[in-house]
């Protein structure tokens, strides 16, 4: 694998290195000449825009406690489209799984002849059986992450059928089900990644599952919050998103206190019935670990969790900044930032950084959708996401009737002033003067992930 970067190369022998490590015709390679094909294996990964390392290992320290972590999180995993109608699916969780999902959701519900049921509550959504899903997923657990798997039952069966879906758990998951403290662990902390790999966590708030929730008890975030100074590693705290916005304004500083003693769980509203999604930056601003998300809805915020979690190999855990976690003490705050630090607000808990992009150009551009046969109009958006005082967008001019080779060659600059949690955007869209302008394509990946000096299309 290469280990240099193309603003470096600046002699013709350079070049001709190269070409010949990139260009598989011997003739041209005499010639320095690089082909098309040649040109497509340059802008592979050894020259992408994210650093290789970064999506393939897992590279962060994974030994610290489950709370200096973000978990990939999935919102009624079991839906494949909308609130209303539809299947409780099986496949829906192998698709979360997958796509590196660490902590799913199971609305359980009493069924006939004894067996539980998922569905989704008071809706058209057709249920299937607890243990069908169980079983789905069981082999699927850990092929895209070594790291522990959360299943959050929202419980609502009769104590008959939870003994039920405990002996189902027991049978299936066997000695990968964790049902007892880990005795090498600090018992005032929750265990770390590394200590449960392989393993299956429960998180459930009904007490008569008691046996099967070890580090995870849900909790409602107003009764953790009426008794949080009794409340140990272990309770998990619940939280509406309309209550989240209550919180992160009304008293933002003891809110990431909290976080950094227990796990924190933000849900969508009730009212998304079309199964969209919140903005999760400003929950990860406040250092919510489980920012649960509707992954059967591939919208622009769903783009915001796959950049989020494609860093450290996409193993669905992704460590804190030191300012948001237990070991650094201090009072950070989201909301004093608003806008670019300055004299008077000086950012003490990171070092900014100029990040200059040059979209140059774009290659096989695809229409819009399958039925249209208009040439698209394409430009591109580049956006970053973070604490508010890094939220920019720029984009470039748009080209007219071509999609198969359009040139833009515009370049953009941000001062970003807390890298650790920006995330970088690209989207191309598709030109209307009629009409919504259509998405193309996106790509989205971590500040702290990307290399200088390359050029990659998305």
């Amino acid at each position: 694998t290469s280990d240099y970067s193309l603003v470096s190369i600046t002699q013709r022998e350079q070049v001709q290195k190269l070409i010949d490590e990139f260009e598989t015709d011997v003739e041209l390679q005499e010639n320095g000449q690089l082909s098309l094909n040649g040109l497509n294996l340059l802008l592979s990964d050894d020259f992408s825009l994210m650093k290789p390392w970064c999506s393939r290992h897992i590279y962060q320290d994974m030994t610290r406690p489950l709370t200096d972590y973000y978990i990939n999180t999935s919102h009624n995993t079991y839906l494949f489209t909308n609130q209303i109608s539809g299947d409780s699916n099986p496949e829906a969780y192998n698709r979360a799984l997958c796509a590196g999902c660490r902590a799913v959701e199971i609305d359980c519900y009493d069924g006939a002849n004894g067996r539980p049921i998922v569905k989704h509550g008071y809706t058209l959504v057709k249920p299937c059986l607890f243990e069908s899903i169980i079983r789905f997923i069981e082999p699927n657990l850990f092929k895209t992450s070594p790291y522990p798997v959360i299943l959050d039952l929202e419980n609502h069966c009769s104590i008959e059928q939870q003994h039920e879906m405990a002996r189902i758990l027991k049978q299936v998951l066997g000695d990968r089900l964790v049902t007892e403290l880990l005795t090498t662990n600090d018992s005032s902390v929750l265990p770390s990644p590394e200590d449960l790999k392989y393993k299956v966590l429960i998180r459930v708030i009904e007490h008569d599952l008691g046996k099967l929730f070890i580090y995870f008890q849900n909790i409602p975030y107003l009764q953790y919050e009426e008794d949080k100074d009794n409340c140990s590693c272990c309770h998990s705290p619940n939280l509406a998103e309309k209550h989240f916005d209550q919180m992160s304004r009304n008293d933002p500083i003891n809110l990431i206190k909290q976080t950094r003693k227990s796990s924190f769980r933000m849900y969508p509203d009730g009212l998304r019935q079309d199964s969209s999604n919140p903005n999760p930056i400003n929950a990860w601003n406040f250092g919510i670990h489980m920012v649960a998300l509707n992954f059967q809805n591939d919208d622009l915020i769903m783009s915001l969790s796959y950049g989020k979690f494609i860093d450290n190999g996409g193993c669905g855990y992704i460590l804190k900044p030191k300012y948001l976690i237990n070991q650094y003490e201090n009072k950070f705050n989201p909301f004093d930032y608003l806008e670019k630090p300055s004299i008077l607000r000086y950012n003490i808990f990171e070092y900014s950084q100029r990040l200059i992009i040059t979209i140059i150009s774009g290659q096989f551009l695809s229409r819009s959708n399958e039925t249209t046969r208009d040439i698209p109009d394409p430009y591109v958006v580049v956006s970053t996401h973070g604490i508010s005082c890094d939220q920019q967008s720029q984009r470039t001019k748009f080209i007219e009737n071509n999609g198969f080779d359009p040139l833009w060659n515009e370049t953009f600059q941000f001062n970003i002033y807390f890298p650790q949690m920006c995330l970088v955007r690209f989207d191309i869209y598709d030109y209307d003067i009629f009409t919504k302008d259509d998405r193309i394509a996106y790509f989205c990946l971590p500040m702290t992930t990307m290399q200088t000096g390359n050029v990659q299309r998305n």
